[in-house]
């Protein structure tokens, strides 16, 4: 049987942060355990608190995301929409919000930053025997910035992984006066950050299917490489609704335990 201690790669997606949680899921049921964990944006947000806290406590977390941090429409807005329930006062209060979406995307960046900060803690990541990595882009230098928590300054760990899943449409994260952006335009799926520590043998959580290639490279040949991935787009990274958290949730946890029983039928083969 092969080695069920190994790294794990999050990519990038917003919402298909929960196909993640899924995959995860299943990934815990058959035994894994991981040493190193590199990610960037939703996925660097997962990774901070899988290393630092449970999966269990990534399940809550994402229980309690139950409204889109962009356009903050209402469950029942939404469902009204779908129907094509359209009356004078629905059309009004949209319009409302539309006209005024700088403001709510404002008041949206603070409501994240506050979610962020308030469940992540510096210390714990530091002090957790699993390792971690996280990507952001610097748009002051125009450069990419990744590193593993050992390498990046002591109080700064959190605004990092802020800034690898700030969002294009929210304002630049600021970290002693430069300015840094989602880590998804430079490498949206960082395998080179965590091959780079040495490790050879790891499963990716992609969020985009196999057509859709990552920007980067892999620069090394001899990785041994699990790879989970949804085998159709799973749509756009920032419509978030509970019922499309759970729905993507359940299929992560699907699309993993189908090729981590097809690994595990093999293996059996090869005895």
């Amino acid at each position: 049987m092969a080695d069920k201690h190994i790294g794990l790669v999050l990519e990038g997606g917003g919402v298909k942060g929960a196909y993640e949680l899924g995959a995860l899921i299943a990934l815990s049921e058959y035994g894994y355990t991981f040493h190193s964990v590199t990610g960037t944006s939703i996925g660097a947000l997962n990774g901070a608190v899988l290393v630092s806290q449970s999966l269990e406590k990534l399940a809550e977390y994402w229980e309690q995301i139950k409204y889109c941090p962009v356009f903050d429409f209402d469950d029942d807005t939404v469902q009204r929409f779908r129907q094509k329930d359209f009356d004078l006062d629905l059309i009004i209060a949209t319009g409302k919000k539309l006209l005024s979406a700088r403001e709510i995307i404002r008041e949206s960046y603070e409501r994240s930053l506050h979610f962020v900060y308030e469940r992540l803690n510096e210390e714990d990541i530091r002090k957790s025997e699993i390792d971690f990595g996280c990507v952001a882009y610097n748009i002051s230098d125009m450069e990419p910035f990744e590193a593993m928590k050992a390498d990046i300054p002591e109080g700064k760990l959190i605004d990092y992984i802020v800034a690898s899943a700030c969002f294009p449409i929210f304002p630049p994260t600021v970290i002693d006066g430069k300015k840094f952006i989602d880590g998804g335009v430079y490498d949206n799926m960082p395998i080179n950050l965590l091959a780079r520590t040495g490790c050879k043998r790891m499963a990716v959580i992609r969020t985009n299917p196999e057509s859709k290639q990552p920007k980067r490279r892999i620069e090394q040949k001899d990785l041994d490489i699990i790879y989970i991935m949804p085998e159709t787009n799973l749509g756009r990274a920032m419509a978030f609704s509970p019922e499309r958290i759970e729905n993507l949730k359940q299929l992560g946890y699907n699309d993993a335990k189908r090729v981590l029983e097809a690994l595990e039928t093999a293996a059996s083969d090869e005895e």
